[in-house]
């Protein structure tokens, strides 16, 4: 929640693997990252317990996205490194 005054997304991933590859690039590059990981099945934590709870999952895969903050003051730095990859 605070993320939005202080951090600056760089990127929203839904492959672990590109995940990691810009993680990796970022903290070699000095700079320091935050991963927030979200389910974007789940619309709300209230809706998801109750269905979960009435009929069971039906084998649906839990997508998971993630998104990637830097400080402010490196944002511009770490989108350039982003984009390279």
């Amino acid at each position: 929640m605070l993320e939005q005054f202080f951090k600056s997304q760089v990127a929203t991933v839904s492959d672990s693997t590109y995940c990691h590859r810009i993680t990796d690039a970022l903290t070699a590059a000095g700079i320091k990252c935050y991963c927030k990981t979200k389910n974007a099945n789940q619309r709300s934590v209230f809706d998801a317990t109750r269905m979960q709870a009435q009929i069971g999952t039906f084998g649906i895969k839990p997508r998971n996205i993630t998104e990637i903050f830097v400080d402010k003051e490196n944002a511009e730095l770490a989108s350039h490194i982003i984009h390279t990859l």
